[in-house]
């Protein structure tokens, strides 16, 4: 090759690989400043909620569960801010892992905030933080169950991170439309990282989508204006 040319491609592919490294190393940073803020946030708020759990075989009716992965704290904050529940407010958290949402829900004046898992670990874990957590203004509870069979009847925002896969995610949100003929009222769903699932709430015609909530890959859909 022409030594000219060969320096052009060398040059090229060391300036592309540098890219590809300074992406890498910033990425890395990003996720270890989020971790160190989630380590801190839950000494803020006496409990335990960082790092993940593998969904072990089938999980749940539909056999899609999905490892559990707590919302980053940054995220939550900018969800909780956007929310503005009140005193009749009931938030149910599917799939809650180890209780963080419902962990920092339950600092704010709510009638209820509740998590459902199926995982008998995970419960425990959730449950645990629930009772160590400092600051609560409202009553948190821990459900085992499967999200296919929980009673949505007085819920009023469904917050799911994930948890399953679109399976169970239309099985789920059919129960919920059923929980608005039983008991009329306006209801909130919101469901993050959307990219894979978000469609399944698209479709929805009960269900308007309003949009992202800031910066935070949370996606919120209404049954009315609230």
């Amino acid at each position: 090759m022409n030594p000219i040319k060969l320096s052009y491609y060398v040059g090229r592919n060391f300036k592309y690989s540098g890219k590809v490294i300074g992406r890498s190393f910033l990425n890395e940073c990003k996720s270890w400043r989020s971790k160190a803020n989630d380590l801190r946030c839950d000494r803020a708020l006496g409990i335990s909620t960082v790092g993940g759990s593998e969904a072990v075989g089938l999980i749940g009716t539909e056999g899609d569960g999905i490892k559990y992965l707590g919302q980053d704290y940054a995220s939550l904050e900018v969800m909780v801010s956007h929310l503005q529940m009140n005193a009749h407010d009931v938030f149910l958290d599917l799939g809650c892992g180890k209780g963080r949402v419902i962990c920092r829900v339950g600092q704010e004046v709510i009638k209820k905030a509740i998590g459902v898992e199926l995982r008998n670990e995970l419960v425990e874990i959730a449950k645990r933080n629930a009772l160590l957590l400092k600051g609560r203004q409202s009553e948190v509870e821990v459900v085992r169950g499967d999200a296919c069979d929980y009673d949505f009847t007085e819920v009023t925002v469904v917050f799911m991170y994930e948890p399953f896969g679109w399976k169970t995610l239309r099985r789920v949100l059919a129960r919920i439309e059923e929980s608005l003929i039983t008991n009329p009222r306006s209801l909130r769903v919101l469901f993050s990282r959307t990219d894979r699932f978000g469609v399944v709430l698209d479709m929805c015609d009960w269900l308007t989508p309003v949009g992202p909530i800031g910066q935070t890959g949370i996606w919120e859909w209404r049954t009315e204006d609230i």
